[in-house]
């Protein structure tokens, strides 16, 4: 499908003159198309479609109508249908009266187009241009970030429904892809066990029933992959997507009781949560715990500005794993942000965005400084004593490779070394000869015989550390961490509004775009509401918080 170029888009007359007619000057598309005119140009969208072929529908159209589904909660068939009926929806979009629409199936081509080029992110920035060009969004200023959990659209299975239903998948992709070679070579008992969907209300209850089901699964899993790897086997089995995941769940549930049997994996003997398949349907959700809260699916990460005196609006937005922490999302928020040219002053986050070598990195590589709480001191002299020397109250002289304690006594080694999080550290021994008569011993070591040590860091890791936590215990630094807490209502929006914490789609890509498309949506509201002077909504207190603070009370 080919492009054409359209120079301009207007609203037809006729549209205009009806939309005045029939709807209230508070209607939101109507403010919208008045205040910021034409969001995106057909040349945005040049690199989407090839220069021969039938022309294809506005991709700027489109692109509206898939935010608009966000703005509305909308499906696909609502909002064709949308387009066809509405008059608000004319008006913004630049269509005549009379216009028809379009079939509901382009709109999911449209968003396949955009995935496949890695388009979402470009859309996102012509955005924030248009919003720049108003003058409410600048560089330099402070920004907050935080996440949530995103469910993703599949079951949560047990180890054993996962198997099964991972088998079960497999032998229907290969029935409908290699129907013959399926006839010859499944067995009849996969009929009773796999016919159906796979639940554990099917599955017996005993533990020890349900290991030798699970190896009983195993063999049957196994039959299959060795008839796929025969001589005989077409080699394109092997690269079926289904079977694929089918190898790589064995891989990660079985290992080998002895030739050609398998065991069923304990617990304690599975791979990284990060590594291990949750659904044979998406394989990129993963399981994920933080608190108290278990979920199968994504993680978002949500950037948005917080100075004074402009409105609030989201400058980046990241799907990632759910088992990514946080902290690895830091640098490449902030590189997308250098890209955009939209890096702030201040990052205001909470403690998982934070530790001593983002706190360096942050400030050398990209001139932002990080603001947040650091992880507290575990050692018990932090924690147990009042009076205790911690690695603070060392005087170290990284030059001369030593420290001095409190008692003025100097370090006898100073041994390079990697803590169990794979980073660089110092550990820094004293004498036994210095501790044993020291009097400060009770609050210093505990060890026996007394020997104090203290692990740092790099000198400037180790510093910057030292800087952060003195901040911490400042008033500017309360009042500005303090503004932090506004991205919990941004998220809340986002749940209740937009459905963030629910994925529409199968995959990480997907989920993405819909992340993009929720925030593109946000803006967009956030930007008419700004500039026609509506007050920043305040947080909902109780109705027993209400009750208590009213007059007489």
């Amino acid at each position: 499908m080919s492009l054409s170029l359209h120079t301009s888009y207007t609203v037809p007359q006729e549209t205009a003159r009806i939309a005045r007619a029939v709807l209230p000057t508070s209607n939101f598309y109507i403010r919208l198309s008045d205040t910021l005119g034409t969001l995106f140009q057909d040349q945005d969208f040049a690199a989407l479609f090839p220069k021969d072929g039938q022309p294809a529908l506005s991709p700027v159209r489109l692109m509206l109508v898939i935010i608009l589904q966000y703005v509305e909660g909308l499906t696909d068939r609502q909002a064709a249908e949308a387009v066809r009926t509405r008059i608000d929806w004319k008006y913004l979009l630049c269509l005549e009266i009379t216009d028809t629409g379009f079939d509901y199936s382009v709109l999911s081509e449209f968003r396949t187009r955009l995935i496949e080029s890695s388009w979402e992110q470009k859309v996102f920035e012509v955005l924030l241009a248009r919003i720049r060009c108003q003058g409410l969004l600048k560089a330099g200023g402070q920004q907050r970030t935080d996440a949530t959990l995103v469910l993703g659209a599949v079951r949560d299975l047990s180890r054993l429904e996962m198997v099964g239903e991972t088998l079960r998948s497999a032998l229907n992709s290969l029935s409908i892809v290699a129907p013959d070679w399926m006839r010859m070579h499944y067995q009849e008992a996969w009929l009773d066990r796999y016919g159906v969907r796979v639940q554990n209300y099917r599955l017996p209850t005993s533990q020890i029933q349900r290991d030798a089901y699970a190896e009983v699964i195993g063999s049957d899993g196994l039959a299959l992959l060795l008839s796929i790897c025969t001589s005989q086997a077409p080699t394109w089995l092997r690269e079926v997507p289904a079977v694929r995941r089918l190898h790589r769940v064995w891989i990660q549930n079985y290992t080998w009781r002895e030739e050609n049997q398998l065991r069923w994996r304990q617990a304690d003997e599975l791979p990284p949560g990060a590594w291990m398949l949750r659904s044979p349907y998406d394989e990129d959700v993963r399981l994920s715990k933080k608190r108290e809260t278990l979920w199968v699916g994504y993680k978002v990460h949500i950037t948005e500005t917080c100075d004074e005196n402009l409105p609030r609006i989201i400058t980046h937005v990241e799907t990632t794993l759910a088992t990514t922490a946080d902290g690895q999302m830091t640098t490449p928020i902030h590189e997308a942000l250098k890209t955009k040219e939209l890096l702030p002053a201040d990052h205001i986050v909470d403690t998982a965005y934070l530790d001593a070598q983002l706190l360096v990195t942050s400030q050398q590589t990209y001139g932002v400084n990080l603001v947040g709480p650091t992880r507290h001191d575990t050692a018990w002299q932090a924690r147990q004593d009042p009076k205790g020397f911690t690695a603070i109250d060392f005087t170290v002289d990284w030059e001369r490779c030593q420290a001095t304690c409190p008692a003025g006594k100097t370090s006898q080694f100073w041994l390079p070394a990697t803590n169990t999080h794979g980073n660089s550290v110092i550990q820094i021994k004293f004498a036994k000869r210095d501790c044993r008569p020291c009097s400060l011993q009770i609050h210093c070591t505990r060890a026996h015989p007394p020997r104090r040590t203290i692990t740092v860091l790099p000198e400037e890791q180790q510093k910057a550390l030292w800087l952060a936590r003195e901040r911490e215990k400042t008033k500017a630094f309360a009042k500005l961490y303090a503004r932090r807490a506004g991205i919990e209502g941004t998220i809340s929006q986002g749940v209740r509004t937009f459905d963030l914490r629910r994925t529409r789609y199968i995959g990480l890509a997907k989920t993405h775009l819909q992340h993009v498309l929720i925030s593109l949506a946000m803006n967009l509201v956030r930007t008419v509401h700004w500039l026609n002077e509506e007050p920043l909504a305040r947080t909902r207190p109780s109705a027993f918080v209400r009750l208590c603070q009213a007059p007489g009370t």
